[in-house]
């Protein structure tokens, strides 16, 4: 990508109709420019091939090769190209977007459903906005700094210039912490495919996760995570009792919080207005915690845009002290070195990991 040229956008999707309403929204968006469209995936990579686009909008279902096997092709041949699904809303599209994030897509948009021209156009723009955006923040990202040592011999100043994926350590872990939190938005659902099917069976704390996703999407992301995993995930349902072993992911759409129930913890669901323009909020989830006082808890920070998390790790860290353990992922891991960022920026990361080495490191943690 070029100043001069913009962000090279490649539309493929098999109506004519969707090809034109995602090509005229995205050259009315600043630094949006679409080089070719495409009816079909075998079009698409040709065009690729003769000339290659920093963005694909790539339609999920097509004649032919539908929208799965085209990632999975152009991925192979433009690596550095990142590629949006277009997803419709059916629980089909929900299951087969939810596989394509996990395999590399970088974020999906919603079809707009029974709407006129000018109202798809307006929800169109609303998305394409946000694609453009990480489009250009992935275009722009430096190549992966040099590893480091994961546990320094001196804590880190907030000033430091240290590169952002140096683990470090300032204090010690809590012995067997009581909840495992995580949050995660842009590039989740792949970060959650490495992390959460590598925990064992017997995990000893529950795990609560917000996802920033639509409905019906969040659920999708469970089942999957579900089949593949050894300790069963789901979606959480309103007055559901937090077990160990079980992970729970925040329906798309409303926030999950927790409350205590006798000796342990409940799910409640409320339909709250959104903190960080997000609903479900990582911040909601987390602050909820605080509000419980557990013996200890751990809390994860993954790949995502924005500053969602960070208030919330603070609350646990001034409520909770040194028993708030909070991982972050690093920047040369992350899809959007946003989230984490955040946390890492304001000194609340006790540790500052590279995506592959998270699972492990919660074994050790939880053992």
């Amino acid at each position: 990508m070029t100043a001069s040229s913009g962000l090279k956008v490649l539309v493929v999707d098999d109506s004519a109709i969707y090809r034109k309403l995602l090509s005229n929204a995205v050259s009315t968006l600043p630094g949006g420019h679409v080089v070719d469209t495409a009816p079909s995936g075998q079009v698409a990579i040709t065009k690729m091939q003769n000339n290659p686009a920093d963005l694909v909008l790539l339609d999920i279902f097509m004649p032919g090769m539908n929208g799965p096997e085209v990632l999975d092709e152009l991925r192979k041949r433009h690596p550095n190209t990142c590629f949006v699904m277009i997803s419709g809303v059916t629980g089909r599209d929900a299951e087969v977007t939810v596989k394509c994030l996990a395999n590399g897509a970088m974020d999906f948009i919603e079809k707009p459903h029974e709407l006129s021209y000018s109202q798809s156009m307006d929800v169109l723009l609303g998305h394409l906005r946000r694609v453009v955006q990480l489009a250009k923040i992935r275009a722009a990202k430096p190549a992966a700094p040099p590893s480091f040592p994961t546990r320094p011999t001196a804590p880190i100043s907030p000033a430091s210039t240290v590169p952002p994926s140096l683990g470090r350590v300032l204090s010690r872990p809590p012995l067997h912490p009581e909840l495992l939190l995580i949050g995660v938005s842009t590039g989740g659902p792949r970060a959650l495919q490495e992390i959460i099917p590598n925990l064992p069976a017997g995990f000893s704390a529950p795990i609560l996760v917000v996802q920033h996703m639509p409905p019906m999407f969040t659920k999708s992301l469970a089942d999957q995570l579900d089949r593949v995993s050894q300790i069963r995930v789901v979606e959480a349902e309103h007055g559901m009792n937090i077990q160990k072993s079980m992970v729970y992911i925040a329906p798309g759409g409303r926030h999950l919080e927790i409350e205590r129930a006798g000796n342990g913890y409940r799910a409640c669901l409320t339909d709250a207005p959104p903190v960080n323009s997000c609903r479900p909020s990582v911040d909601v989830l987390f602050r909820s915690v605080a509000k419980c006082k557990p013996r200890s808890c751990v809390c994860l920070i993954l790949t995502g845009m924005g500053e969602d998390g960070a208030n919330g790790v603070a609350d646990l860290k001034a409520v909770l002290n040194t028993s708030a353990w909070c991982l972050a992922q690093d920047a040369a891991t992350s899809v959007v070195y946003g989230m984490p960022m955040a946390v890492a920026q304001r000194n609340l990361a006790d540790e500052i990991l590279p995506l592959g080495n998270i699972a492990p490191r919660l074994r050790t943690l939880f053992q």
